[in-house]
């Protein structure tokens, strides 16, 4: 049937403490160099390479592991719908996180590169979209998410999501990409294919691409507009943010739940197969508490970015 290795919780955990040693050394150093550069150096090499090194190393199939399965265009196509209804529900988390945070003293929000011309756009869009659309879901969703499997699906979801949020060790960018992980973890678990999360990842990272690009170009005519607007607080803008993008998420969200029981309706025909079926919620494993030891040496990299962020908002007063 299939192949009878498959990966372990120590196996997802190694390689997760692997990449974020990779991610906060070679990764800033060169993003610090060159931004672009250092972006597709922390994708290819620091991000897809560790992954399918590891596999090779353990004589594991790429194909079947990483669940490299054909997708239909039906499902290819729901899945970037959903995506982009799911990401009113990201912003708003991250929102109403920096709301909280805001009351501590003022924020700085690292800006992320944004395009100001057709070629810029093209550029961001292979790095930004594409480049971390399929070398972050072979990381996470690939690798992590299964070696996780092991403890149930659920359990791999939630976990692998919050480690996909926290891998990104910005706490202004904490929460969006856990509700994305959730989302394309249990996508990818119910289509049986990676490339679901590809998708997703793609559609997400460049709707937020062509947000930037959009904004540049009709930005002057805010500008102009500047003067007779009301200025208002960080909190109360944010404030603000968080309920129009409640809102908007409760509408978007259910229509999402909408297209999501369409591909569930569809795989019906599997159902004694699926993942999420009650005798395959938890695979017979051998789990020990030493094999989460390695996310112990990942805890101080992000509480030392906790702490600096934080600092540094209080500093702002």
């Amino acid at each position: 049937m299939t192949n009878t290795k498959s990966l372990k919780v120590y196996d997802a955990n190694a390689l997760y403490l692997i990449g974020a040693i990779l991610f906060f050394t070679i990764g800033f150093y060169a993003q610090n160099l060159n931004l672009k550069l250092g972006l597709i150096i922390t994708q290819y090499i620091l991000i897809l390479l560790p992954p399918i090194i590891y596999l090779m190393i353990k004589k594991m199939p790429l194909k079947t592991t990483l669940r490299l399965n054909k997708i239909k265009f039906k499902h290819a196509l729901l899945v970037g719908i959903i995506t982009i209804l799911m990401y009113p529900t990201a912003v708003f988390a991250n929102a109403l996180f920096m709301t909280l945070m805001s009351l501590l003293g003022n924020l700085n929000i690292p800006e992320l590169p944004s395009a100001t011309n057709p070629r810029e756009y093209i550029i961001l869009m292979l790095i930004i979209s594409i480049s971390a659309g399929i070398c972050e879901e072979v990381f996470f969703r690939g690798f992590i998410l299964s070696g996780y499997e092991r403890l149930g699906a659920k359990r791999a979801i939630v976990i692998s999501s919050i480690l996909f949020g926290v891998f990104h060790f910005n706490l202004y960018n904490l929460f969006g990409p856990i509700v994305l992980g959730l989302v394309f973890s249990y996508l990818v678990l119910l289509t049986n294919s990676l490339y679901a999360g590809i998708i997703g990842h793609i559609v997400n990272n460049g709707f937020a691409v062509t947000l930037g690009y959009m904004i540049n170009r009709f930005m002057p005519l805010i500008e102009e507009n500047q003067d007779a607007a009301v200025e208002q607080s960080t909190t109360v803008a944010l404030f603000f943010s968080v309920v129009f993008f409640g809102v908007v998420a409760v509408g978007a969200g259910l229509l999402a739940l909408k297209l999501i029981n369409i591909i569930k309706r569809d795989y019906s025909i599997v159902e004694s197969q699926s993942v999420f079926t009650e005798e395959n919620e938890v695979i017979p494993n051998t789990t020990q508490p030493k094999e989460f030891i390695p996310l112990l040496f990942v805890a101080p990299l992000f509480i030392l970015v906790v702490f600096i962020q934080l600092a540094e908002i209080i500093s702002l007063g």
